[in-house]
């Protein structure tokens, strides 16, 4: 199975001056130690959702300091192969960030693609790219909202994608009017899982 996290963490740490990083990720996920991160996907191998807005022109126009006119935020569930560290499986909660700024509505979305773990002592969870690449800070607000808060950490490093095109990165940065993005679940059909991020 093709690991869409370790290929896209390969390009990071190049990015960063590293070696890529082994399948297995340094951020696992203790079974029945979930907490907040099972409110916005189940323990379950596959689970996934998306959550997305897309900010109509008079929104854009009342707030002209947002540069963000797009986002969209995926989390899911994912189970590595045994191996001798992980005899049942490494879990993880992995998650993607697509954005497409105001002047880019018609180009390829930014990516930004990592790892979630609990914060703030249980009551949401950040998401972090890898090679202190920013991240941000994410509540489940009900049972089809969600708050991205980009203001927490500031900064949140983006690139084109995982392929050939991705020396060149983008810092999407807390501004004026980019702290925070209130997102509403799409349907499942609309919501492609990890293996095809």
């Amino acid at each position: 199975m093709r690991h869409v996290f370790r290929r896209c963490a390969a390009t990071f740490a190049l990015l960063c001056g590293l070696f890529p990083l082994p399948e297995a990720q340094a951020q696992p996920v203790e079974p029945g130690k979930e907490g907040e991160l099972a409110r916005f996907v189940p323990p379950t191998p596959g689970a996934h959702a998306c959550f997305r807005r897309i900010y109509d022109a008079d929104h854009l126009k009342n707030h002209p300091a947002q540069a963000v006119a797009e986002m969209e935020f995926r989390i899911a569930y994912y189970v590595h192969e045994p191996d001798p560290y992980s005899p049942e499986g490494q879990r993880n909660y992995y998650f993607e960030v697509l954005a497409r700024l105001r002047d880019q509505m018609k180009s390829k979305p930014l990516t930004a693609i990592g790892e979630c773990t609990i914060a703030d002592g249980g009551r949401e969870i950040f998401c972090g790219v890898d090679c202190d690449g920013g991240g941000v800070v994410v509540r489940r607000l009900d049972a089809d909202k969600v708050l991205v808060d980009l203001e927490s950490m500031g900064r949140l490093r983006m690139t084109l994608g995982c392929g050939e095109d991705e020396t060149d990165t983008f810092e999407l940065s807390s501004g004026e009017d980019d702290k925070r993005f209130l997102l509403s679940r799409i349907p499942d059909a609309e919501c492609p899982a990890y293996d095809s991020w």
